[in-house]
Parts: C-alpha cells; structure tokens; sequence
C-alpha cells in the first residue's frame, strides 16, 4: 500500500513539474478551436469569460474554493463555463483530444514559453497562439530555424524583430521552425494538410503591427442584422457605434476579430472570432449589426473611415453594371485596399468562391442589387477627400468639412482650443474661421511673405477633451494670398500641408504638439473635500484627475506607500501594483468617475509605525483613444475572486508611443483614537514653550546640579531672611532709646 502511495505522489509531483514554468519562462496558452480534451474534468466553474478561466489555472487555482491545484490544460464551451483538468493532450500530456467536437469546443493547453517577458507572451489574453493541427502555411516563410522545441519556436516568433511574425510552422520530426509573414486569414488559399506538421497563428499582435511590416490602416466592414452565434466576449455599453469600433482598435485583452454592436440596447461585444472562424455559426438576427476590421494597404484621408465601416457588406448579393477594375486570387482585404486606391470606387463585388474582386463607379442608388449565392457586395461609405473644405474670405480663413455621415469632433487651431475652436455633435458639417494676426491672436494666424497661415486640427478620435491630440487626429496647414485685393473676395485656399499626428518625419508636427498632460493626486473624505488627517480606519477616496485627460484616458499602474519622518527603517509598501489592488480591503479597484471626469479608488485609512504622516506615491499613465486605458482583471486573494481595476501592468520596456507617465504624491496624518486630541494639547504646550524661548535664553544643566543648587539658594535665602529678621529686631529696640534722649 505505501509503494501504491509513493508512486501516487511521484505521479503527482511529475505532473506538477510538466506544468510548472522556471524563472526563465513564461506561463501561457495555446489553444485549439474546435477541441475537446476527453476524461473527468478535477473542476468545472461557470466562470464567465476563457481569460478568466486562463487566470485560475495560470495560477493552479481552484475558481470554487480557491484552494491550490494543478491545471494542465482547460476546456471553453464558448459562453461561460470551463472545464480544468490536471493533464494535457498528447505530446503535451498523456490524454487525448475527442474526435470532431461540436463548434462550440475550444481547447486551452499551458505552455512553458522561454526568453519572453509576460508582455511579449501577452499574459493579459486567454492565449498567445491558436494551434491547427496537421497544417501548414505555404509560400510566405521570412525565416526559417532549427530550434530545441516547439516552446523555443514560438518564442522565436514573439522575440522577432526584423519583420513582423504573423504565424508558426512547426516540424515535429526535424524541430524546423518557419517564420512568416502572413497567417491563414491573409492568405487562406496557401494553407496546406501537412502530417507532423502543426501551424500556429500569433495572437499577441497589436493594433499597431497586426497589418504586417508594410504598415497600412484597419477599416471596419459592416454587416447589418447580422452575428456570430453561440460566442460572447468581451461586452460593454458604449453610447454610439464609432466608440464600440474603437473599443475593437483600442482592446487589450482581446485580439478583436469582430464587434457587434445593437444600436437600441448600446451593447458592444468584442470578439476574437470572425466569420472566417465560424462560418458555421453564423446569420441573421434583427436588431444588431456586425463589423469586421479588415487591414487595407491604403493611407485613409475621411474622418468617416474613422469613425463609421468604410464599407457595409450585403451576403449572397451583387451589384449589376460596368466594372472598372478587377483582380483574380485576391482576398478581401485585397479587394478594399484596390477600392481605396481607385478614385472612382464606390462598391465591389466579391466572388467567395474563386477569390475575384470587381469594382464599380456606381452603388445601389444608381444600379440593380441582384441575389448571387458565391458573392457578396460590398458598399463604399467613406468620403475619401477633404479637398476644397477650405475659403479666403475677408474675415479669414473659413475651414469647413463635409461629412456623409453624422460627426462628432471638434476644428480648432493648434495649441489654441480654449481660444479658437468649433464643437459639433452629429452634424454632417462643421467650419470655423481663422481671423488675421492684425485682428486677433487667438487662433495663432501668421503672416509669412505675402500670405496668411493656419494650422488646422480636425479631432477624429472622439476622445473627450478634444484638445487631446492622439494618432488619429489631422493636422493641416492652410494658407491665404494677402498681398492683392485684401482678401475682399472668396477663393480657394492653399492647402500647403496635410498630414496625420501619426505621421513620422514631419518637421511641421512639432507646431502641434500638445502641452504635457499633468494631473492631481489628491485624498478626500466621504463628503469628498481634502483632507490633510484622519484616523485609522476612516473610509477615504483616492482621486486622481487632469484638466487635459478623462478618466478613460489615465490609468494607475502602481503606488505606494511611505512613511514620512519618525524613526528608524522604513520600508515602501505596496498599494497598488501591477494596475491592482495588493490589498483590496485596505484600498480598492481603480474605477472610472465619468460624473466628475476622474479616477477614484475607496481607501481605509492606515499609518506606517514610526510616524503619523503617510506620503501615497502613485505612477499615472496617460493613453490615446477613446477607451484609450484598457481595465486590468485583478484577483482577490482573500476571495478568490476576479475583479477589474483601470490599472496596467507596468512595463520594463519604454512607454509607447502615445503614451506618458507622470508620478504624483499626496501626504496625509493618521491618528489612532484619542491621539488627534493628544496632539493639539502637545501642540498647545509646544506654542506656550516656544512664545518662552522667543524672549528668554534657556540653560541646560544636570540634574545634582540643580539639586545642590536648589538646596544652596534655599539655605541662602534661609539666612538671609534671618539676617533681615535681626535687623529689624534690632531696629525696633533702638528707635524708642533715641527718642528718650530727644
């Protein structure tokens, strides 16, 4: 029975070992879509979310009763529960995987990835690469390795530096690692069965490199009355369309394939499925319309392409008429890019089946929509110009923009908002004038050689303030000829300059770049007004706010806690780190105050032994975008449970770009009770001593000292007082003897 035993636990710690990264590695996921590992799950939680899931058994946690348990590997049903179990797949592990699983089966298997950081792996997802098994990816190889394993393969891709690496081929037999730089969306013509050869498709990529080396825009496709069913992912509300697309741009923790958004309720889901991935599991539902970004190798020159699809998708349709361009074996994203780059665009037609584009120079508006099951149309809805918005007029510059669809932004003069600037809400047209210097300064005209200039700022980004200049707002510089006529009659403007905040190498940007975003750290009480003391345990706020940045625009990323003054050592402690709470009874989630424009965190007021003053110092990032700061999903230790903070985990790498880092502190006194009283008699004795030692010098001496002396200026005044009594004894005895003489 003990051999029974001690082979049980050997097995135990065998498996514990497989499962457990070293110091060098980093935890993560690979998952496989439509999988299903076989066997008795140890633990099923309806936890609500597959990165929550990633979490507990990231950390051997069990989501139930929070206890330590080995986790290999979990199943996903796609909607909230999930399956752990303390084994894994073969190679991986000894169990295997079920045959043709329902669509609704994603299969999550720890790996140990060396050389990476938790950023570079990109912890903060379900999983850093999705596995096809058997398959490869043909014709797009940028490099190819002989590695030790297939965790140094993908490391390899995550550390790639020279291109951007998009997929994996990985050979069992020889450890052949293939780089590339497409994956099997971009290219899903080249994806080939291979036996003994699996393909992996990067998930870490970002918003800013996801569209490959070459760089290019994402443009959004809209379907409407359209989802992707069975699968449910990140959710939120968001008040329009443009800022659910721009929670797709902006998501962390997703790799955001598709956005649903329903226009009455204002719910906007962001998935990491497409119709690419669930082509079986998907169709027409009333009320909500589905987006898909999709990568063009176009520079975007609309604000509606910004804030709006560019093109909305009508399934198993075609439009009748003259085609004007067209392409064999091309993708979609293929077919959209030729469309931007052909001025007389208005709608495509594209042939699912033999991966052929048609464009036209006509929409529905002016031809015949046919029903045609192997193609899709596609509608342009971007106004792709802003050439002749602007005019010079006797009172300036008058800059206007026209857009197809309702806007919501701002046109204001470079570093000039609060003195020179135009806000609409849902308007098709927005303008502003830009007087002469020689009339007013506000808007920070100038006269160079015969002609007036403005720098114009179109704000695209639906940040609010708008004053907040991110990537995807304009810049443009517009001049006037002054020297004939004085501008009596209209003309048209030069435009001399136009160009994108995330333009690189443009001298001009430097006119437009914004004053650094600063904010203020302050501690308030329930009533919300500063305060400079407490006692322990009062329930207290931590407010953060800016003038220049909203609340979805800051995050915390750390802060901590020092004693100020008293004696002895003291040491920093921890009240936030890595965008969460270290203890969250004591100082709770970072939350966004949108009434009051700020970030807030309740905090229970606490001292540092040595000392009653307390300085809080915290770390402040400020990001772009809309929902520029993406939530952290922090774990409680106490309970278990997961809970979101808009903090970010800090990085060791330099501050992206968009991004700054401001430090801010607050000091606050803390008193246990009684002492708060103590202190103000202490300070009432300290002024009586201190209005002493203004008019008299003080003389320190030693305690026999001033005994002895004591006792020597009492004996003194002992005898003088007894000379004194003689005298005046004496001087009574001799008065009347004289006045018997007299």
């Amino acid at each position: 029975m003990s051999r029974v035993i001690f082979l049980l636990l050997c097995s135990l710690s065998a498996v514990a070992a497989v499962f457990e990264c070293s110091s060098h590695e980093t935890t993560a996921f690979v998952r496989i879509p439509r999988a299903r590992l076989d066997g008795t799950p140890v633990v099923i939680s309806t936890a609500g979310h597959d990165l929550t899931c990633a979490q507990y058994c990231r950390n051997n946690i069990e989501p139930t009763t929070g206890a330590q348990r080995v986790c290999a590997s979990f199943n996903f049903d796609g909607r909230e529960t999930c399956y752990f179990f303390d084994d894994a797949a073969t190679p991986a592990g000894t169990s295997q995987l079920t045959a043709n699983p329902s669509a609704n089966n994603f299969y999550y298997e720890k790996t140990c990835i060396p050389n990476v950081s938790a950023h570079e792996a990109c912890t903060y997802r379900s999983f850093s690469f999705e596995r096809a098994r058997n398959t490869q990816l043909e014709g797009f190889v940028k490099k190819s390795v002989t590695v030790k394993n297939r965790e140094h393969c993908l490391s390899a891709c995550l550390k790639e530096k020279e291109f951007v690496c998009k997929s994996v081929n990985f050979h069992y037999e020889n450890s052949l690692c293939e780089l590339s730089v497409e994956d099997k969306r971009s290219k899903p013509t080249h994806v080939r069965m291979s036996e003994g050869i699996d393909y992996y498709d990067n998930n870490c990529l970002s918003r800013q490199n996801r569209c490959g080396p070459s760089g290019g825009n994402l443009v959004f496709v809209k379907t409407t009355n359209f989802e992707i069913r069975y699968y449910d992912h990140t959710q939120s509300v968001e008040a329009q369309e443009s800022y659910c697309l721009q929670k797709c741009l902006d998501s962390l923790n997703t790799f955001c394939r598709s956005v649903e958004f329903n226009p009455k309720e204002k719910n906007c889901i962001v998935s990491d499925e497409d119709t690419f991935s669930r082509a079986d599991q998907q169709g027409q539902v009333v009320g909500k319309d589905y987006y898909e970004p999709i990568c063009v190798a176009a520079d975007l020159s609309s604000s509606t392409c910004r804030q709006q699809a560019a093109f909305e998708r009508f399934i198993g349709s075609s439009i009748e008429g003259e085609v004007v361009a067209s392409a064999q074996g091309v993708t979609i994203s293929d077919c959209i890019s030729l469309c931007f780059q052909n001025l007389n665009c208005k709608s495509i037609n594209y042939d699912r089946t033999a991966s052929s584009c048609f464009i036209y120079a006509v929409g529905r508006q002016d031809a015949n929509i046919k029903a045609n099951p192997s193609m899709d149309y596609y509608e342009f809805n971007c106004e792709s110009q802003f050439g002749g918005m602007a005019l010079c007029t006797n009172e300036g510059i008058r800059f206007i923009v026209n857009t197809k669809e309702p806007y919501t932004g701002a046109i204001y003069a470079a570093e000039r908002f609060s003195t020179c600037s135009q806000v609409v809400e849902n308007a098709k047209q927005i303008s502003i004038t830009f007087p002469p210097p020689t009339v007013t300064s506000d808007c920070g005209t100038v006269i160079r050689d015969g002609k007036m200039e403005a720098l114009v700022v179109v704000s695209l980004d639906g940040v609010l303030p708008h004053q907040v200049t991110t990537e995807w707002d304009r810049f443009y510089r517009v001049s006037c000829d002054v020297s004939m006529d004085k501008m009596v009659k209209e003309g048209s403007v030069v435009v001399t300059t136009i160009y994108e905040a995330s333009s690189q190498n443009t001298t001009v940007l430097d006119v437009a770049t914004p004053p650094p975003v600063t904010a203020e750290l302050q501690i308030l009480n329930q009533l919300e007004e500063p305060l400079h003391k407490a006692s322990i345990g009062d329930p207290l706020l931590l407010v953060i706010t800016s003038e220049q940045a909203g609340p979805h625009n800051m995050m915390v990323t750390e802060c901590t806690a020092t004693r100020v003054g008293g004696f002895g050592d003291t040491v920093p402690f921890t009240l936030i780190e890595n965008g969460c709470p270290r203890y969250p009874a004591l100082v709770g989630p970072v939350e966004q105050d949108f009434d009051k424009n700020r970030l807030k965190s309740d905090l229970r007021a606490f001292r540092l032994d040595g000392s009653y003053d307390v300085q809080i110092v915290c770390s402040i990032m400020f990001c772009a975008g809309p929902n520029g700061c993406p939530v952290s999903n922090c774990l409680d230790s106490g309970t278990n449970e997961l809970f979101m903070s808009h903090g970010r985990k800090k990085r060791s790498a330099d501050v992206e770009a968009g991004e700054t880092e401001e430090k801010l502190s607050a000091i606050i006194r803390v008193f246990a009770k009684g002492e708060e009283n103590e202190e103000e008699m202490e300070m009432g004795n300290n002024t009586m001593m201190t209005s002493l030692t203004d008019s008299t010098d003080l003389l320190c001496i030693s305690e026999p000292f001033f005994v002895s002396s004591v006792v020597s200026l009492s004996v003194l005044c002992f005898a003088l007082s007894a000379i004194i009594a003689i005298w005046g004894c004496h001087s009574l005895h001799s008065t009347p003897a004289k006045q018997v003489a007299a």
